[in-house]
């Protein structure tokens, strides 16, 4: 078996389509790349990275339940890295519910972050082994 470390962050956002405006790949970001202010999402921007690889990535937002198995069970991979997110979760004083999930694979994003604004909180809870 083969082993991979994600990285992760946790979040709450006001709505889905505030969630999917922040992460999703800005459409003229190919047209502009070569302007060192275009990010390929404000995810990205957030992170201070102008770009990274997508499809090694995946993100999600779920209806509020305080059970975060049932909200984020069925992403890739997910029964190998959830109980250990969720224990990093319990060991954190997160002062919101989670509605939002971003994992990348470690390395994409060079210095993660915690960000947090008026519209939202979302906060890096490290790197999750796992094996595939």
């Amino acid at each position: 078996m083969n082993t991979q470390i994600l990285d992760f962050w946790v979040g709450n956002f006001n709505s889905e389509e505030q969630f999917l405006q922040f992460v999703e790949e800005d459409d003229n970001y190919y047209l502009n790349e070569e302007d060192d202010d275009n990010y390929i999402s404000k995810f990205a921007e957030s992170q201070d990275t102008v770009w990274f690889d997508g499809d090694l990535a995946e993100y999600g937002f779920e209806n509020l339940s305080k059970n975060i198995y049932e909200n984020f069970s069925e992403y890739s991979f997910a029964d190998q890295w959830l109980p250990e997110l969720v224990h990093k979760i319990n060991l954190s004083e997160l002062k919101f519910d989670i509605n939002s999930l971003i994992f990348v694979s470690q390395g994409q994003i060079p210095k993660p972050v915690s960000v947090e604004d008026d519209e939202f909180s979302l906060v890096y809870m490290g790197g999750v082994e796992f094996e595939y």
